[in-house]
């Protein structure tokens, strides 16, 4: 009667290869062998079915095997698209991922993110909009000694490697496709006033409209409380309550411009014709309405993979800080026209209120 097959091991592959256990390690690990040497290891590693250690092989790297990867939720369409490039990176690599939302039922707790750092759980951290509240999170992971990396965060961060769209170029783009198309009144909406990439995208539109000969006007400027759907559905109820004497308006993300556009159809604005839409981030989602947004993309999942890339092969030098900008690109959909001749000139509405949306600087 046979007795169970013994699981081969490094040192059984080295032995039949006839080389040193060191010569298979440095195989492994992806080092210089001599081509012959390449190939016969390769060759008797599929004859003996020989699988690695990743965890042997990451305790002798020094490394936990896994990332962790930080967002106020998870559900954000913006950040599902992040995460594809993050785990599409990591499938190529040993790593592995964990995630976690800071706000759970409206309540923000970072407790898992802190333990993440204080346990040394991962080889680094991934942060997407971080705000004004995770600076602590990562003075402790830059005590720590955890690379991290902030991704399009909410404001400027010292010390930690930051990845982010370039706002002022995607805004510049929007206020050269409105004017091409004869907009000469455009208003802006941003996310909250603190937020870095609205305060960009605002000023991009400012600059790219004032080389064209057009002023983005004061009263024309507003912030939204967030960046979610819901805030823009309360900003469109609150700006269509008062004449309209804009043929465009550009929102300072898709789910601004999503919930915009929900009430606006309700309310029988009729877009583009009357109103011309346009938004940032570039959400797969705004395919799907009607009419379709028109959109300064970001490259989300490029932005995911070299995040990976970044924070697993840089490894945590010491004063080596990154900030690394990506071009927008603008997808022209069904959401922006030229204004038609009935709208083009100001055409109010009922007025039964005024909006309570702040205005916005963008200093």
């Amino acid at each position: 009667m046979g007795g169970v097959r013994k699981k081969p091991t490094i040192a059984t592959v080295a032995a039949r290869a006839g080389v040193a256990v060191s010569t298979v390690s440095r195989y492994l690990n992806g080092r210089y062998v001599s081509r012959a040497v390449r190939a016969r290891l390769s060759e008797i590693i599929e004859e003996l079915g020989y699988s690695r250690s990743w965890t042997a092989r990451n305790l002798s790297l020094g490394r936990r095997g896994s990332i962790g990867v930080a967002i106020d939720s998870s559900e954000d369409p913006w950040f599902v698209q992040l995460l594809k490039g993050i785990e599409e990176d990591l499938s190529t690599r040993d790593t592995s991922l964990m995630l976690c939302s800071t706000v759970v039922r409206k309540t923000y707790d970072p407790k898992i993110v802190y333990q993440w750092i204080q346990d040394h759980r991962v080889d680094g951290l991934i942060v997407a909009r971080a705000q004004r509240r995770e600076r602590p999170l990562f003075r402790a992971a830059l005590k720590a000694q955890v690379p991290v990396i902030a991704v399009a965060p909410f404001e400027i961060i010292a010390g930690v490697n930051v990845l982010r769209s370039n706002n002022v170029g995607g805004g510049a783009m929007i206020a050269d496709h409105l004017v091409n198309l004869g907009h000469r009144s455009i208003a802006f909406a941003g996310g909250p006033s603190h937020s870095i990439d609205s305060k960009h995208r605002l000023r991009g539109l400012r600059e790219g409209l004032a080389r064209r000969g057009i002023t983005l006007a004061p009263k024309h400027i507003f912030s939204c409380e967030s960046f979610e759907f819901d805030a823009g559905t309360v900003f469109a109820e609150q700006f269509l309550s008062r004449p309209l004497d804009v043929t465009a308006i550009v929102l300072a993300n898709d789910a601004l411009a999503f919930g915009f556009m929900r009430f606006a159809l309700r309310r029988g604005i009729k877009m583009p014709e009357e109103l011309s839409i346009v938004g940032f981030d570039g959400l797969v989602e705004g395919a799907f309405l009607y009419p379709a947004l028109t959109t300064a993309a970001q490259p989300m999942q490029e932005m995911g993979r070299v995040a990976c890339q970044r924070l697993l092969e840089s490894h945590g030098v010491p004063g080596h800080v990154e900030r690394i900008e990506f071009p927008m690109h603008l997808i022209v959909r069904e959401s922006t026209a030229r204004p038609s001749a009935e709208f083009a000139k100001v055409r109010p509405l009922t007025l039964v209120g005024s909006p309570t949306a702040g205005p916005m600087d963008d200093a």
